[in-house]
């Protein structure tokens, strides 16, 4: 008989579900894993904000992933290796982009949304648009200085289609690994944007200076705070190796979507799961009374409490802030002799308080108005800033977090950049029917009668300080020069499994994995690759299990 080993995953997004997945489907005729899967929501998480929307006239649904869920290849090569294992369909999606400023209303002009950029998509090969602010008016085109008026407004924009590219060469230039500042290690994106701008006599002849700073703060910030759904100030303190790392990988990849959502992930991930325990959070966990090398879970709900016994492996794929109370209720359990176990659990708490979050807040809605106020300005995706010249009365930041009815609070503080999805329906959908858009992070609230429905969300943001603790969940080595992250070898951090030393090999093994536990901004491809790694470098080499991940 196979001697079974018990793992619980306390989790249910995409790192989780993973490291589930992996698990389930590697018993042998030696080990057999027994995987418990607990969520404490109804539904699993991966898609347990997502929406249905009937088709009028067809028997199909509209299901709507939320957040939006697309990746792109270069950056996100291990998601694209186990979707294809699991036979998950996909397509490309090459996203345009306008980029506007948000002039709030006040006594003398209502609020006025104008487009600066527009990006046609197709790693840059679609190339820009004039955007609405510089055409010309049917007044003026109509008057007798028509030609001279129209050859000076696209002078002038061929001189600012010249100078966001010669911009733009410079920044995938700097984001070359050669070419980055020996300390780029520990450089925030202020630091660094601040240390670029070009000096000399030249520079300041051809404004190249004023139009880098200008680059950076319209395009750059607004950029990576969609990204990271996070706003300004985190953007600016974000270690700018991982934007530069993201700018070097994606530069000329394609965009991706699953072409039937997220809900199919999930199915795919769990079929093989036999234990799933949904409405479950856990209240703690427990050392088991009847030996130290293994733990329990305790389950506490409305109806009823339960406690689920004899676990060897427990992996956190939860939010860092999440683990640990349920860490530190662990450590309390444990006997007073099991020191070195207890100081090992403490050293990873430790670690993960190192990490913060930001909430996000996602908003299905058919209301236009959160887009630029001209329509022919309207792109895939559309960035919303507020202009910096504009001075609002609250910019104080909101955690969601602590309002009970998200749907009280539709809106977040102008220090975030507003990004609105135009969703492309799916076939047979008709087209006289309104237009459905998604909205991160509002910082204009629509309208309650156009709202379908409203999510908050947490998202870990990275900074300097949790960079440093990263290496204590993950360790990168041997990067060859142009690789970024991601690219090279990774091991476990030391921190891992909470087992060192002869004492702790006999105690349950405590693992984290998630999008904040691996290299690059946290996204979906550091949860993929960091559940791999747990259960690959960790449960598996403990166990004496031989095999080797395919993706």
């Amino acid at each position: 008989m196979p001697r079974v080993v018990k793992v619980a995953v306390v989790g249910t997004g995409l790192a989780g579900l993973t490291a589930a997945y992996l698990l389930s489907g590697s018993s042998s005729s030696e080990v057999e894993f027994e995987v418990h899967v607990f969520e404490k929501s109804s539904t699993l998480g991966m898609d347990s904000s997502s929406i249905i929307l009937p088709v009028p006239g067809k028997d199909q649904k509209w299901r709507i992933d939320v957040p939006m869920r697309s990746f792109q290849s270069g950056y996100y090569n291990t998601l694209i290796s186990l979707y294809k294992l699991l036979g998950i369909s996909f397509r490309k999606t090459d996203f345009s982009y306008s980029f506007s400023r948000l002039v709030p209303k006040n006594d003398d002009n209502p609020r006025q949304i104008t487009t600066d950029i527009i990006y046609n998509g197709n790693s840059g090969i679609a190339g820009v648009s004039i955007p609405s602010s510089m055409r010309l008016s049917g007044k003026v085109l109509s008057s007798i200085h028509a030609a001279t008026t129209e050859a000076y407004v696209y002078g002038i924009f061929l001189l600012m289609c010249i100078k966001l590219l010669i911009l733009y060469i410079r920044v995938l230039l700097l984001s070359i690994p050669i070419f980055r500042p020996q300390d780029v290690e520990e450089m925030t994106f202020r630091t660094w944007s601040t240390s670029m701008v070009p000096r000399g006599s030249l520079a300041r002849w051809t404004s190249l200076d004023l139009a880098w700073t200008e680059f950076t703060q319209d395009v750059l910030i607004p950029l990576f705070s969609a990204v990271c759904t996070a706003p300004e100030s985190d953007i600016y303190d974000h270690p700018v190796e991982e934007f530069l790392d993201y700018i070097w990988l994606t530069f000329g990849h394609h965009h991706y979507v699953a072409l039937n959502g997220v809900q199919e992930v999930v199915s795919k991930l769990i079929s093989g799961v036999q234990h799933v325990h949904l409405s479950s959070p856990i209240s703690s966990i427990q050392i088991d009374s009847d030996g130290s090398s293994t733990c329990s879970i305790h389950v506490s709900n409305r109806d009823k409490a339960r406690i689920h016994t004899g676990f060897h492996h427990i992996i956190f794929a939860t939010q860092a802030v999440r683990a640990v109370p349920l860490l530190e209720s662990f450590a309390s359990s444990l006997p007073p002799h099991a020191k070195a176990k207890r100081r090992a659990v403490e050293d990873q708490v430790a670690c993960l308080r190192q990490f913060t979050y930001c909430s996000t807040l996602v908003i299905n809605h058919t209301d236009p108005s959160l887009l630029p106020d001209d329509i022919q300005d309207k792109r895939d995706l559309n960035l919303i800033s507020l202009d910096r010249n504009s001075h609002p009365s609250k910019t104080q930041e909101v955690n969601l977090s602590e309002v009970e009815d998200a749907w009280s609070l539709r809106c977040l503080p102008p220090s975030y950049t507003m990004a609105t999805h135009v969703l492309t329906p799916p076939e047979g959908y008709p087209a006289h029917l309104t237009t459905i858009y998604q909205t991160t992070n509002p910082i204009i609230e629509p309208r309650e009668s156009r709202i379908l429905s409203v999510a908050t969300l947490e998202r870990a943001v990275l900074t300097v300080q949790s960079k440093q603790a990263l290496k204590g969940l993950n360790v990168e080595y041997e990067r060859k020069w142009w690789q970024g992250a991601g690219q090279g070898k990774s091991r476990l951090g030391p921190l891992q499994g909470a087992r060192r030393g002869d004492e702790l090999d006999q105690t349950p093994g405590i693992w984290i994995c998630g999008s904040y536990a691996y290299s690059g901004i946290p996204l979906l491809e550091g949860c993929v690759v960091s559940a791999k790694n747990v259960v690959q470098q960790g449960i598996w080499k403990s166990e004496g299990v031989r095999r080797h991940i395919s993706f």
